[in-house]
């Protein structure tokens, strides 16, 4: 996992290479649907927040609950290509739109998508879903946004913050050691509410920690009054902010973090560096930022990073 993490920009530059030619015609299309599970949904998840204009709907089920019709654009998104859940949602949604396009590495939804005669772009293999959101996420952003957002990413850049989160004394690296043993409590904006559950999602997987994500606001209105607790003890909590940029919202921050301070051990706020703000590097940065926290949480935690154990057990259990 750790060369996966450190490689993350290669994987975005490889994605720009391996997509080139990938188009898809939008014009009549007022809809679309990713459906996937897991890592695999993580991606349009994102695409989401960032890409609001585009009419995103993320499904992560058996069967569809969207409308789903002609001029629904349907992604299916599984990386192994035999995600139970997936291949359910493709049985039922693939009868209701001739737009279908599929991500995947291979498996049983690689051979239903070329039987079917739908277009797909395969994934490189040996890789754990989780850990290759950045390719998965650029494929979505060429696919559709328009030409040469891509390009804009500065790989350089990000390859050198990855190179330095990856050393023991990093940013990332101090702050696991504060944080790994506490219950992250995530807190992002609205707009990168899905980056919060990325992060959330890999203090699960890689960390083996419980985790969870809230957004300004509306934290403001509600789970503020749950901290009153006196039964909440301090050592088991730490504070998690994730590029708070919005005025009013930096204020909230700033009054909830004095709010809490006798109740969380630690309190840090994640910003996306000035030299990567002028694009979606930013959003990259952020991922990979949060790939190397899960990851020397892990370390921290002596843990076997790339193991998902209770995964593995219920899927057997529910062959």
């Amino acid at each position: 996992m750790y060369k996966k993490i450190k490689n993350f920009p290669v994987q975005i530059f490889d994605a720009i290479n391996n997509t080139k030619d990938l188009s898809i015609n939008l014009d009549k299309i007022n809809r679309i649907v990713i459906a996937g599970m897991g890592g695999s949904a993580q991606a349009g998840l994102i695409m989401k927040d960032t890409f609001p204009h585009l009419e995103i709907i993320v499904e992560r089920n058996y069967f569809p609950s969207a409308i789903i019709d002609e001029n629904t654009l349907l992604i299916m998104s599984s990386y192994s290509g035999d995600t139970e859940e997936t291949l359910s949602y493709y049985k039922h949604a693939s009868a209701l739109t001739n737009n279908i396009f599929g991500i995947t590495s291979g498996g049983k939804l690689l051979k239903q998508l070329k039987h079917d005669s739908h277009d797909y772009h395969i994934m490189p293999e040996g890789f754990p879903p989780r850990s290759i959101l950045g390719y998965t996420l650029t494929v979505l952003i060429k696919l559709l946004e328009e030409d040469g957002l891509v390009e804009l990413i500065n790989i350089d850049l990000l390859q050198e913050y990855s190179d330095n989160f990856s050393k023991e004394d990093s940013e990332a690296y101090i702050l696991a050691k504060k944080i790994h043993s506490t219950f992250p409590v995530i807190v992002s904006e609205e707009d990168l509410f899905s980056i919060g559950y990325r992060l959330k999602c890999q203090f699960n997987e890689n960390g083996k920690m419980l985790s969870y994500n809230v957004a300004l606001p509306d934290m403001n209105h509600n789970e503020i009054v749950g901290w009153e607790s006196k039964l909440i003890d301090k050592n088991l909590f730490s504070l998690i902010w994730i590029d708070i940029t919005w005025p009013a919202n930096i204020k909230r921050m700033d009054v909830t973090s004095k709010l809490l301070k006798d109740k969380i051990l630690y309190n840090h706020h994640i910003k996306i560096p000035t030299d990567l703000k002028s694009d979606i590097s930013g959003l990259f940065y952020l991922i990979n930022y949060i790939d190397w926290l899960s990851y020397w949480c892990g370390h921290f935690n002596e843990v076997d990073i790339t193991a998902i154990k209770s995964v593995d057990m219920l899927k057997k259990e529910l062959a």
